[in-house]
C-alpha cells in the first residue's frame, strides 16, 4: 500500500523503520540508489550531472546519488549548497569529491552551468518560508537545464501546505521518496512538479502508524467475474436519469460509459426529445421517456414514472445534463428518499440539492457525490480557495457530516467515505474537457450496479478514468482526446 503523509507522519514512519526494520543509513542508501537508478535512464556516457545537495538528509540522498551515478560511468558532481552535511546519517555518505559552495562559489556555478542534468537535493521536506539567497541563485541556474530532477520535494516547496517560493526548483521530474507528501497534491504546486514518480525505499506498511490518505496509483480488479453461466441479470440494472434538449450528450456519454463497464441492463430515463435523438445512436440501453417542458427539461410529475422502475434498479445515477430547475430538485430529492440501492449524484443533481443539503441524511442507501470544486463550494458553504487549500480535509469533513462517499474532482481527485480516504494518482489535462465528468459518472454507476461497494467504485472508477487518459496521451496529444475516446478505450 502507498500513502499520503504529512512531514510528521513521514518522520514517525522513518523512526519506526529505524527501530524495527531498516536503519536510517540503509533508508538513505535505498533512497539515493533508487533515485539514481531512475536518473541513470536519462544519462549517456558523456552526460554531466550537477547534484545540488543541502546540509540535511535530503542532501545525504544527493551524495548517494552522486556516488551511484559515478559508479555507473556518469560524470556527476555534488555541489554542497549549504555547506557540509549536518546530520549524522548524511555525514556517513560525505565524499571529499563534493564541492562546497561556501568555499568555491564560482566553481560550483560553473559546474551547474556545464551540466546536462540538474538534480535537486537541497531541502526536501525541510523547507518553509523563503529561500536563502545562495540557494535561490543555485536553483535558478539549475532551472535552466532541460532535464531537472527533484528528489522527494522540489526545494522551495512546503511539503505540508504546497505553498512555494517564487524562485523554487521547477523540475521536469519529481521523484517522491517512500510516500506522497500532502503538500504535493495541492493545486498550488501541481503545475511545477513535472512528471511525478513515487519511489519505494523499503519502509514497511506497518511503520506508517498514521497517514493522511491512501495513494492510489494502481487498479484493483473489483468487478464480478463473468462466468460462463452468467446472464445479463447477473451484472446489475442501472437506472440513469440524465439529459435535456441542450445536454443530450451528457446522457449519451454517462450511459455508454456504464455499458462499457459491463453493466447487464441499463435504462436511460430522459426527456422525450432526448430519447428521440439517442434512440438511433445507442442500441444497448432501454429508454424511459419522461415528460418535458417547452425548454426540453424534465417536467413535473416525473417522479411517478421513476417510481415504477426504481425498485428494479441495482443502482441509480442522476444529474448529468438534467438542468438545475425546480423539477430536477424535486426528482433528485425523491430518488434520495426512495431508492433502496446505491445512488451516484453528479452535475445538476448536485446543484439541485445545494439549498437542501440535509436531504442527503434522509437516504437509506449508499450515496456517491462527485462535485468539482465550484459545485462543492455550493453544497459545503466553503469558498473554492478554502476547498483547494486542503482538499483532503474538506472532502473528509463533508463525508463524515452527511454520511456519503465524497469524490472531489481535480488533479489528485480525493475520495472519502468517513473511514477511508484515497488520493487518485492517475489522469492528466486531457480530461480538462466537457463530457469527462459524465464519463466518470457512468464508470462509477456501472460498477455500483454490479455490486461494487460505493467507496471502492468511486476510487477504482476515478483511477480507471484517469489511467485511460494516461494511456491515450501516449498515442495522441492531450488536447485531441475526447470524452468519447475515454469510453471507447475503457
Amino acid at each position: 500500500m502507498k500513502f499520503v503523509v504529512t512531514n510528521l507522519q513521514m518522520k514517525e514512519a522513518e523512526i519506526q523503520s529505524n527501530k524495527r526494520f531498516l536503519s536510517y543509513a540503509q533508508l538513505m542508501e535505498n533512497a539515493g540508489r533508487t533515485a539514481g537508478e531512475y536518473i541513470l535512464k536519462f544519462c549517456s556516457g558523456k552526460t554531466k550531472v550537477a547534484v545540488l545537495c543541502g546540509a540535511g538528509n535530503n542532501g545525504g540522498d544527493g551524495l548517494v546519488i552522486t556516488r551511484f551515478l559515478n559508479d555507473n560511468g556518469v560524470c556527476a558532481t555534488a555541489v554542497l549548497v549549504n555547506g557540509t552535511p549536518k546530520t549524522d546519517t548524511a555525514r556517513l555518505f560525505y565524499s571529499a569529491g563534493a564541492i562546497d559552495m561556501f568555499n568555491e562559489e564560482e566553481r560550483c556555478y560553473k559546474i551547474i552551468d556545464e551540466a546536462d542534468i540538474a538534480v535537486d537535493c537541497v531541502f526536501g521536506t525541510g523547507f518553509h518560508g523563503k529561500l536563502p539567497k545562495n540557494a535561490s541563485k543555485a536553483l535558478s541556474k539549475a532551472n535552466e537545464k532541460p532535464l531537472k530532477f527533484a528528489v522527494d520535494v522540489p526545494s522551495g516547496v512546503n511539503s505540508d501546505t504546497g505553498e512555494f517560493d517564487e524562485n523554487c526548483f521547477k523540475p521536469t521530474h519529481t521523484l517522491v521518496i517512500a510516500a506522497m507528501k500532502k503538500g504535493l497534491i495541492s493545486p498550488k504546486c501541481a503545475d511545477i512538479l513535472g512528471e511525478v514518480e513515487l519511489l519505494d525505499i523499503g519502509i514497511k506498511d506497518e511503520c506508517y502508524t498514521e497517514y493522511t490518505a491512501i495513494y492510489k496509483d494502481s487498479a484493483d480488479y473489483v468487478l464480478p467475474k463473468r462466468l460462463p453461466s452468467a446472464n445479463k441479470g447477473s451484472f446489475g440494472r442501472l437506472l440513469n436519469i440524465a439529459g435535456s434538449l441542450n445536454y443530450c450528450g451528457a446522457a449519451a456519454m454517462s450511459t455508454k460509459a456504464a455499458l462499457k463497464m459491463g453493466v447487464g441492463l441499463c435504462t436511460l430515463a430522459a426527456p422525450k426529445s432526448v430519447v428521440k435523438m439517442l434512440g438511433s445512436a445507442i442500441f444497448e440501453t432501454t429508454y424511459l421517456p419522461l415528460p418535458e417542458n417547452d425548454e426540453g427539461f424534465i417536467a413535473e410529475n416525473c417522479g411517478e414514472k421513476i417510481a415504477e422502475i426504481l425498485p428494479k434498479a441495482s443502482a441509480v445515477s442522476i444529474g448529468c445534463g438534467l438542468g438545475n430547475i425546480a423539477q430536477t430538485r424535486e426528482l433528485t430529492n425523491f430518488v434520495i428518499k426512495n431508492a433502496d440501492c446505491p445512488i451516484i449524484i453528479d452535475a445538476d443533481g448536485i446543484n439541485s440539492i445545494s439549498q437542501n443539503i440535509d436531504v442527503l441524511k434522509t437516504g437509506t442507501s449508499d450515496i456517491v457525490i462527485t462535485p468539482h470544486p465550484l459545485e462543492f463550494s455550493r453544497i459545503s458553504g466553503l469558498s473554492v480557495s478554502e476547498i483547494q487549500q486542503d482538499r483532503i480535509s474538506a472532502a473528509v469533513n463533508f463525508s463524515e457530516k452527511y454520511g456519503v462517499v465524497m469524490l472531489l474532482k481535480g488533479k489528485y481527485t480525493v475520495i472519502a467515505n468517513g473511514r477511508e480516504v484515497y488520493v487518485n494518482a492517475s489522469g492528466n489535462a486531457a480530461l480538462a474537457k466537457g463530457g469527462s465528468g459524465d464519463v466518470l459518472t457512468g464508470i462509477i454507476a456501472g460498477m455500483l450496479a454490479q455490486g461494487v461497494s460505493a467507496a471502492k467504485a468511486a476510487a477504482e472508477g476515478a483511477f480507471i478514468h484517469g489511467m485511460t487518459a494516461d494511456m491515450l496521451v501516449k498515442k495522441m496529444p492531450a488536447r485531441a482526446v475526447l470524452a468519447s475516446d475515454i469510453i471507447e478505450n475503457l
